[in-house]
């Protein structure tokens, strides 16, 4: 997917217009910040893909829901690259 700056597709409309025509899916960003996808009229959507992929049992949707809160982390007495290095010689 191309990204471009609003500044940029005011700049080059048209083109990014036949691009999207053409089957390219074009992302526009203000400040780096994505804000709309410009894509062919009757473009698959990421929610129809999905769907379509759960109908041909390629993918199973969660059977429930996501929590609301990060996981904890786990508390170890030691440091992550004192595990790193024992995992190393672990395995010469």
């Amino acid at each position: 997917m191309r990204e471009i700056g609003v500044r940029e597709l005011k700049a080059s409309l048209s083109e990014m217009l036949r691009r999207a025509g053409g089957g390219e899916r074009i992302r526009v960003t203000v400040h780096g910040r994505a804000v709309a996808d410009i894509v062919a009229p009757g473009a698959a959507t990421d929610d129809e893909r999905l769907r379509s992929l759960v109908a041909e049992a390629r993918l199973r949707p969660p059977t429930r829901p996501r929590g609301r809160r990060a996981p904890r982390l786990a508390k170890i007495p030691r440091t992550a690259s004192s595990l790193v290095l024992e995992d190393r010689d672990a395995r010469r």
